[in-house]
């Protein structure tokens, strides 16, 4: 048996009274107790007595309506001992006792004490030890002789019995007085209960066991060794120490979470992650950074939050200016896009070709450049040393400090031409094309010193022409303007992209359709047969023809094509619109009539995700028995929403469309169609070349009816027409039947060009062989990257049966419960965002123009947008192989 080192008593009454005042107080201590032995609970057996049967077990009735079992001394006066079986300790390392007893009054006056010893050993003591006792108990109402009232006497205490260190110990009772009787006996330890604090994890330990090292959680890291101590009271201690979370980690709820897809964390800190900045992006969760975008960079120096920039494009506005005939002067001005980038520089060089040469070769020492010729910071500079008879091109390129970093992409350059001059020759005419053909420069020069032998002759033929020119003039003037009155000369001109970039080929030639003398009638003329009622239902949207100029065509489709127009209302300011002409269908008036009906209803639309109706007006041509009608739609510059997806998933529009985004266009397209559904409207041909993105982003149904008979509630195609074979229900497909829920078919087939970003659906399925596969139970597989809940929405639009397809508000309602549950974009950033992606692929939109392939189907279905060569190959490839539509012929009479 070890000898035990007694706990001064002072410290252990201290103890002991804060125990008590915190039973009596009721506080949280969030500690926990571990029961070692409860008399009442377990029989008071192996337990010896000194002498032997001293101390007994007797019934006692206490007031409770039944005898109970207690433990009494009171056979003789001599100190009497009691020992308990031997104890594993467990994880105690402080002993605890509450005990219930009572003592019998003495005769001489003086009571005797009933001590309670705690004997500590690693193995079970085979006999008693004497030892100081570690507490003594005193009564102040000591029972008279007489038990039957015992229970008016007991007295209740808690004990500290101090700290334990061996195995175990064993529980010592004496008493030398009249009568000692115990009635409950409980020994416990309290414990520090497992915990996590600051990113620390503190395992669960008995009071008073000291200092207790903790560990990191997981996803943290150490600042230095997290320290905490367990007090005798059982609650943790003040922590010493620190954990953080590391690199790519959140602190959430005392745990560090990896950071989701587009954020992440560069340090080990306690902040949290941080989005992407602009043109990066993670590849993992978990992410200490963000990785550039293709065609961005970063230098080390740049400071995280700045994101990742780019190579200027080309400065604009070259121009080049003679001061003699050896100097010359070049300014510009800065690139419309600076990269993102603070700083710009610009580099010229020069090249030369002689008199007699074909080839362009460096200019050489001879011609020198003020201030420099690299590294400039300023918008000029001049060219000294040039030679009149040769042919000079001056290359300006423009740079900042990530062009290094990006040589793959072309330079951002813009070159003019110098040709060969005589003396003092005018401003020199810009061409921004780096690639200036042979051809080209020589259409372009002017009359050369040696033709100079000609100017005699050139002089007789310009007095000529001008003679010749005043007889014709008056004539011509009175021809132009009965011809083309309509046709002003600032309506005619090619809208310019709004954000200027530099075309590497010739500008195109804007198509105006031919307006005809006789296409000057009033509307009143040409409405003059139709219902007078329905012509005053019309007024709102009628327009007159001459309010309408035409542009060039912007696509062709199977009712007819899409022209760019600005239409000029009464005392108004000039709108720029689509106008849509409807060349088939239109075999005898009663079409035409029925036709201006839809338009009537359709006037009314009002709804942020359907194409507004502006106007409507009819067109006389020569050939037609009928006029031609005209429908004013909204311009809208960004285009289809196939070819921005399309765009974006080759990287024409240098940007990742986020699935947030995605599940906005999904959201748009179902409110639309909802409301088209409550107004009577069917659309039979809903798919993303047809759905349009406006300037905000907004995603806008479109030909929704005015190129079709539709009708309210149910319809059954009964001529021959081009149908959309991929987007259509089965019962479409087999009966030719439409209904609203076969609209929800093809809204189902548009969420897969969505989430598949553009591609065609059912990729090498031929148009004969897809009603077969789709009554076999085939349908669209899930696309890469796709939701499996997301997929579900779109699987159960084509259910066989149509009654158990969702209805699109339900749809609706399906799609914004899944965004919800995603981070929450900052709507105008991420506009922002995608907007700057599309100012950068406006150059791509120009070199595209209007797509049809051999035999006139349509490609842009409605107004062109920005789209690159990668992403127009794609759109050209789907095309070649399959547009998805084919003449379908029922007949059903």
């Amino acid at each position: 048996m070890a000898v035990r080192k007694k706990c001064p008593w002072s410290a252990r009454v201290a103890v002991t009274l804060l125990w008590i005042w915190t039973l009596e107080c009721g506080c949280d201590t969030q500690t926990e107790e571990v029961e070692l032995f409860h008399s009442q609970k377990q029989a008071i057996q192996g337990w010896k007595s000194d002498p032997s049967t001293e101390w007994n077990t007797v019934k006692l009735n206490l007031g409770t309506g039944s005898s109970v079992p207690v433990l009494q001394a009171c056979k003789s006066r001599r100190r009497r001992r009691f020992l308990s079986p031997w104890m594993e300790r467990q994880g105690a390392r402080h002993v605890l006792m509450d005990i219930v007893f009572a003592l019998e009054e003495e005769l001489s006056g003086q009571s005797s004490p009933l001590q309670v010893d705690l004997v500590e050993s690693d193995t079970p003591l085979t006999r008693f030890q004497s030892s100081v006792a570690d507490v003594e108990l005193r009564t102040t109402s000591p029972f008279p002789a007489d038990l039957s009232h015992l229970s008016r006497y007991l007295q209740r205490r808690a004990l500290d019995l101090g700290s334990v260190s061996h195995r175990g110990f064993h529980i010592a009772f004496s008493y030398a007085g009249t009568c000692a009787v115990i009635t409950s006996v409980r020994l416990y330890y309290r414990r520090c209960s497992e915990t996590v604090a600051n990113l620390a994890l503190f395992v669960g330990t008995g009071a008073g066991s000291g200092p207790q090292a903790g560990s990191c959680v997981k996803g943290a890291v150490e600042v230095s060794p997290p320290v905490r101590e367990c007090g005798l009271d059982g609650t943790w201690g003040p922590l010493q120490g620190a954990c953080t979370c590391e690199t790519g980690h959140e602190v959430v709820n005392d745990s560090c979470r990896a950071c989701r897809m587009s954020f992440y964390k560069p340090a080990n800190d306690s902040e949290g992650c941080r989005p992407c900045p602009a043109n990066s992006r993670t590849h993992r969760e978990g992410s200490e950074r963000c990785d550039c975008l293709q065609g961005f960079s970063r230098l080390p120096t740049d400071p995280r939050e700045l994101g990742c920039t780019k190579p200027p494009s080309a400065p604009v506005n070259l121009t080049a200016h003679h001061y003699n005939d050896s100097e010359l002067k070049v300014t510009w001005d800065p690139p419309h896009d600076w990269g993102g980038r603070k700083e710009i520089m610009y580099d010229v060089e020069c090249e030369r070709k002689a008199e007699a040469g074909h080839h362009w070769e460096s200019c050489g020492e001879d011609v020198m450049f003020l201030p420099n010729s690299s590294g400039l910071t300023n918008t000029s500079v001049t060219v000294l040393g040039l030679k009149p008879q040769w042919d000079y091109r001056l290359s300006l390129q423009a740079w900042n400090d990530v062009s290094s970093l990006l040589r793959m992409l072309p330079p951002s350059t813009a070159t003019v031409t110098i040709q060969r001059w005589k003396i003092a020759p005018e401003v020199v005419t810009v061409t921004p094309d780096v690639n200036v053909s042979e051809h080209d420069t020589a259409s372009m020069k002017p009359v050369s010193h040696q033709q100079s032998r000609f100017s005699a002759w050139l002089i007789v033929g310009v007095l000529f022409g001008i003679l010749l020119l005043v007889a014709v003039i008056p004539i011509a003037l009175c021809t132009l303007g009965r011809n083309y009155k309509e046709l002003r000369s600032d309506q005619t001109t090619e809208l310019l992209p709004r954000y200027p970039v530099v075309f590497y080929r010739r500008p195109e030639v804007v198509e105006v359709v031919p307006q005809q003398e006789n296409t000057v009638e009033g509307a009143a003329q040409l409405f003059e047969e139709i219902s007078p009622q329905l012509l005053d239902s019309l007024k709102d949207v009628l327009v007159e023809r001459n309010q309408l100029t035409l542009g060039k065509e912007l696509g062709k489709g199977e009712f007819g094509s899409v022209y760019e127009g600005v239409f000029t209302p009464v005392g108004g300011m000039d709108v720029k619109v689509a106008v849509k002409t409807m060349r088939v269908g239109m075999n005898c008036r009663k079409d035409l009539q029925e036709f201006l009906r839809e338009a009537e209803m359709m006037k009314n639309f009002d709804h942020e995700n359907v194409v507004r109706l502006l106007g409507v007006t009819l067109h006389r041509e020569p050939d037609s028995p009928l006029p031609i009608p005209l429908v004013l739609l909204p311009y809208m510059k960004h285009g289809d929403l196939r070819r921005f997806l399309i765009a974006t998933r080759y990287g024409d529009i240098p940007m990742f469309v986020p699935h947030q985004s995605l599940l906005r266009f999904m959201i748009d397209i179902a409110a639309g169609m909802d409301y088209l559904g409550s107004k009577g409207f069917l659309h039979r041909d809903l798919a993303a070349r047809n759905c349009m993105l406006g300037d905000d982003l907004r995603v806008s149904v479109a030909d929704f009816g005015l190129s079709k008979k539709i009708y309210s509630n149910c319809y059954q195609q009964k001529v021959t027409i081009r149908v959309p074979i991929k987007w259509m229900a089965i019962e479409s497909l087999s009966e030719s039947l439409y209904t609203t829920k076969s609209d929800v078919w093809a809204f189902g087939v548009t969420m897969w060009e969505i989430v598949s970003r553009g591609r065609t659906p059912y990729p090498g399925v031929h148009n004969h062989e897809l009603l077969d596969l789709l009554l076999s139970g085939h349908r669209l597989k899930q696309p890469e990257d796709c939701d499996h809940r997301l997929y579900r929405v779109m699987h159960s639009c084509w259910d066989q049966e149509p009654n158990r397809r969702p209805s699109f508000s339900e749809v609706g309602e399906t799609l914004k419960g899944l965004l919800s549950e995603l981070p929450a974009l900052e709507a105008s950033q991420e506009a922002n965002y995608i907007n700057q992606g599309l100012e950068i692929a406006a150059a791509a939109a120009a070199s595209l123009g209007t797509q049809t392939d051999d035999e006139g189907r349509h490609r842009n279905v409605y107004l062109q947008n920005p789209v690159g060569a990668a992403a127009a190959a794609a759109l050209r490839e789907d095309y070649e192989i399959e547009d998805g539509y084919l003449k379908y012929t029922t007949d059903l009479a």
